[in-house]
């Protein structure tokens, strides 16, 4: 019988600069697109990128309003393999990460950024941030404002 050592490695800390690399690093945006991507996607993408955070558009409007002739069914598709992840999701990320560079930016209320971003409960705002930042508004604020201050 063959006994291995079992070795422990120190897990690395990452420091970031700010608020802004940290919205990105979690919720993994993508800077560049690939060479091969459909330009309906890419177009769908940068309506998103572009848009009111408030707005919860479906892709079926979305298509409609870029004038794109193509199902609902065949643009989540080619999103989703444009960005990674659906849709929605992707929308959703967005929102959430602008309720972030709001929280870090200034101080209004909670409940005023989750009313912007088109949440009408701050309860199931603060559920969708911690559940994509592991963290509450506030314990964001709190941190990215401390580093703010030290810096």
């Amino acid at each position: 019988m063959v006994i291995s050592a079992i070795t422990y490695e120190r897990p690395g800390v990452q420091l970031l600069d700010n608020s802004d690399s940290f919205v990105r690093r979690v919720i993994r945006e993508k800077r560049s697109s690939s060479p091969n991507a459909d330009w309906r996607a890419e177009r769908i993408k940068e309506f998103i990128d572009g848009h009111s955070a408030g707005d919860r558009l479906s892709i079926e409007k979305v298509c409609e309003e870029l004038g794109l002739a193509t199902s609902g069914r065949q643009a989540r598709r080619l999103f989703k393999s444009l960005v990674g992840m659906s849709f929605r999701k992707y929308a959703k990320n967005k929102r959430l990460a602008f309720a972030a560079r709001q929280l870090a930016a200034t101080q209004e209320p909670v409940k005023v950024i989750a009313l912007d971003i088109g949440y009408r409960r701050t309860a199931e705002f603060t559920r969708s941030f911690k559940e994509l930042f592991r963290l509450s508004p506030l314990e964001f604020r709190r941190i990215w404002s401390r580093r703010e201050c030290a810096a």
